[in-house]
């Protein structure tokens, strides 16, 4: 499957807006997407999420959800070239989901 180009503030919507559809995940902040050079698979960011209002315990039961919607969005996603202008291809930081 091609992926998609968004700009990087699409991506962030798109991304907390699944994370909050999850189920165990209605808490989860996005708390940051870094633009990169494409991996292995060919995506050009990936993503740091946390539960920050949960025990270690929870958070980390949940973590695994987080990460499959991170993983299906991936796949789906990249950010467009024209979205990092100014950034130098570096971390952009994101607000809470």
């Amino acid at each position: 499957m091609e992926r998609l180009f968004k700009p990087l503030t699409e991506l962030k919507r798109i991304l907390a807006r699944q994370l909050r559809e999850q189920p165990g995940c209605h808490d989860c902040q996005l708390r940051a997407v870094c633009v990169h050079r494409p991996d292995h698979t060919g995506c050009n960011w990936s993503a740091e999420v946390d539960f920050p209002e949960r025990c270690d315990d929870d958070a980390v039961r949940d973590l695994r959800h987080a990460r499959q919607v991170i993983m299906l969005v991936r796949e789906r996603y990249n950010v467009t070239a024209a979205s990092l202008a100014g950034q130098g291809g570096r971390a952009a930081g994101a607000t809470p989901a």
